[in-house]
């Protein structure tokens, strides 16, 4: 009888050695007929049989050679070796370490024999698109140089220390939460075609100082985000370029904003330039020698390029500083069980609204599946898919569209896609965006999202026919911006089609908005509870063919013209099956890979006081201390306020005050603003009533006796109305 060895990782079949060497299709059917000739019958195989008779297992490990046979004895040293000659039902066994390629499979795989790439038995396997940067010397105080000859673009460059990102030189300078940048804001800005002049007196450098640094602001309505390129500059004042997105876009006063690309702006631990020269400068976050770290930069944008090849199997390794990318013919992509960090970088893109698509793990083949991984640290999107019948279920997706563009931690532009019970969390604009038709969304957890942008939504869709796609039973929170605030499940400009049910949302602004015509929407069985409103509209357009039944809503609800709404509560008794009820949602954690490490710490830097202004001088109302749900207006004061925004302002009022002053203007009647002690819920001390000025902008003074306020305290005013916007506030003083 001759010798037999096993072939493959768990089948438990064994043949002759000549078939484990027969790595070539040609080769293997060779094999079988020379094997069923020796028999003296036909050879005949059972299909199943046939498969696995002919699968093969490649091995690699950092210790192979690219000349090896391949198998784990004598492995290969690359991952792309064994991918140039993977066929259909082979697996890539890779064993612990980590490799720094990209890598592109020459073959696909079948329905149902994919190739498959995996991490070997449990082993810590990481596929990098970073390359170490070594040889460090001294350049000045604390910082040192190296030589980085490889180069990302503008915007598009990541330095990593000890498997963490630090941040490109900035100002302001930043700590290291991509999530929550620090952001400076413009006091004053002047506006001229594609021009823009910020005055800001932090700005102190000499002339010329920021000339040619990117700009990253949040312009207008702060929707999204964009660069820009400082073309002038001088003490208290830069000068940029931009490309005008429309009228809701323009700078203004408010808006928050950053400063790269300037090498003077390396002050700080945990910062990078690179000098177009090939130079890396680096001050570590132990303001020590970079060579007693582990420092690596960005070089690859992809750990896997599956474009053009179909029918493969990622799982059970790491991807750190790159990405999976695909492209329409990669149908049956399956990623499962990964971990994937800092997966896309960029911080140049002029218009916010045009997102690219080759950021997040790119999913664009149908009948694709990214399944129980960990997705995090992303400028742009999470998860990207488009490809028709495709899944993503029980995923993590964390700290995604840190740029602020129209991105989002989960993002679908085809249909027919089927979103499930994953975890979504910390996102600059929104959570799931779908717009698109046909598709599921169920069972996910979606919280603090819209964290750089305003407006944003938990789950968004916009100008988009749904086609009957379905969102349901998830649960959404946590959800606040400035503007026109944060929504639960957003269905923006003329969105139709949707059924809306069985979902809970709380702490955020809005629970559920529809805005213009939305035709034909069924939002039914869904507990909403927010700060403002649980339904709300722009009262423009109709709801015709829209039914709204059996949900709770725990905050007053608008609805728009042709609508039916019936049997809804507006508390959490009710009689009848009203309501999301109670079931479970999000990602199994028993199924998730361990999340990334935090963050680098960061020396906490002492805390601030709070300055205390005399109540009795006279103080804008852009000069608040904290607030909920307002911005900026147009006209220099404070606007976009709903029932229940609030400003808050620490005040001295010395031996005591009895009159409130303030310049407000509105267009409705019934308007009121609150004035309360040490919360939005304190001590009511006064009331100040607000009548119809004619114009957002014709402000006029309006007076209000008040009593109990001496000392310093911090003051809340309470915008109150049943209108959308109860007023806009200038300057408040009190006498």
């Amino acid at each position: 009888m001759p010798f037999c060895s096993p072939v493959g990782k768990g089948l438990g079949l064994f043949v002759e050695p000549i078939v484990v060497m027969a790595r070539s299709r040609k080769a293997r059917m060779q094999v079988a007929v020379a094997r069923g000739a020796a028999s003296g019958r036909p050879p005949t195989v059972e299909p199943l049989e046939c498969r696995e008779l002919l699968s093969t297992s490649w091995f690699v490990a950092p210790n192979g050679a690219d000349t090896n046979k391949g198998t784990i004895a004598s492995p290969f040293k690359t991952i792309q070796r064994a991918a140039n000659v993977a066929l259909a039902g082979d697996r890539v066994e890779i064993r612990a370490g980590v490799y720094h390629e990209t890598v592109s499979p020459k073959h696909s795989g079948t329905t149902s024999a994919p190739i498959i790439f995996e991490g070997y038995n449990g082993e810590k396997v990481t596929v990098s698109g970073a390359d170490p940067v070594t040889s460090w010397t001294r350049y000045s105080g604390n910082i040192y140089s190296a030589s980085m000859p490889f180069d990302m673009g503008a915007g598009n460059n990541e330095v990593f220390v000890d498997g963490k990102a630090i941040n490109e030189a900035r100002f302001p300078n930043n700590g290291f939460d991509p999530s929550h940048p620090a952001v400076e804001i413009v006091p004053k800005v002047t506006v001229s075609g594609s021009s823009a002049t910020i005055y800001d007196s932090r700005l102190s450098q000499p002339a010329n100082y920021w000339n040619g640094a990117i700009i990253h602001i949040a312009p207008g309505q702060a929707w999204v985000a964009q660069s820009g390129t400082v073309t002038a500059s001088g003490p208290g004042w830069i000068r940029y370029s931009f490309s005008p997105i429309d009228s809701y876009s323009i700078p203004k006063a408010g808006n928050a904003y950053y400063l790269t690309g300037k090498f003077q702006a390396l002050d700080a631990p945990g910062e990078w330039y690179h000098d177009p020269s090939g130079k890396l400068y680096v001050m570590t976050p132990a303001s020590d020698n970079p060579a007693y770290h582990d420092v690596e930069a960005k070089h690859r944008l992809y750990a896997f390029n599956l474009g053009g090849i179909a029918n493969i199997t990622i799982q059970n390794l790491n991807i750190f500083a790159a990405t999976i990318w695909s492209d329409p013919s990669s149908t049956g992509t399956h990623i499962n069980h990964i971990t994937a960090s800092y997966i896309s970088q960029m911080g140049v893109m002029s218009n916010g609204w045009s997102a690219p698509l080759n950021t997040g793990i790119v999913v664009r083949g149908a009948h694709s599946i990214v399944e129980n991984s960990n997705i995090g640290f992303s400028a742009g999107d999470g998860i990207m898919v488009s490809g028709a019948g495709s899944i993503i279920r029980n995923n993590v997706v964390h700290d995604t569209d840190t740029f602020a563009g129209d991105m989002a931690a989960i993002r679908l532009i085809g249909s027919g896609i089927t979103v499930t019970h994953n975890t979504v969390y910390n996102a600059g604009r929104s959570g799931i965006k779908a717009s698109v038709a046909g598709s599921t969304i169920t069972y996910n957890v979606v919280h603090d999202v819209g964290l750089q942008t305003t407006e944003p939504g938990g789950i968004y869709t916009v100008q988009t026919n749904g086609g009957g796609a379905t969102i349901a039973y998830n649960q959404i929170y946590n959800i606040h911006t400035a503007g026109y605030g944060g929504t639960g499940i957003f269905l923006d400009n003329y969105s139709s089609g949707f059924k809306v049910n069985h979902n809970q949302v709380w702490n955020v602004d809005y629970a559920m908005k529809m805005n213009f015509t939305c035709n034909n929407n069924v939002v039914t069985n869904n507990t909403l509870n927010a700060i403002t409103y649980a339904l709300f509209t722009n009262l423009q357009g109709n709801w015709n063919g829209t039914t709204i039944s059996n949900n709770i809503f725990l905050k007053p609800a608008f609805f728009t013209a042709g609508a039916r709404v019936t049997n809804n509560y507006y508390t959490s008794s009710n009689t009848g099956s009203a309501g999301a009820g109670d079931f479970a949602a999000g990602a199994s954690s028993g199924s998730i890979p361990v999340t990334p490490p935090p963050p680098v710490p960061t020396p906490t830097p002492p805390p601030v006081p709070t300055p205390t202004v005399s109540a009795k001088t006279l103080v804008r109302a852009v000069n608040y201390t904290g607030k909920l749900g307002m911005q900026g207006d147009n006209f220099t004061g404070m606007g976009y306020a709903y029932d229940g925004n609030w400003l808050k302002y620490h005040l001295d009022f010395g031996t005591g005050v009895t009159t409130f002053k303030a310049t407000v203007a509105g267009l409705y009647a019934g308007g009121r603003i609150e004035l309360h002690i040490g919360s939005p819920t304190g001590k009511l001390v006064g009331t100040l009533a607000v009548s119809p000025t004619g114009a957002w902008n014709n402000y006029r003074q309006e007076t209000a006796s008040v009593a109990g306020l001496t000392g310093v305290q911090d003051l809340y005013l309470v915008f109150r109305g049943s209108t959308p916007g109860v007023a806009n506030i200038n300057t408040l003083t009190f006498a």
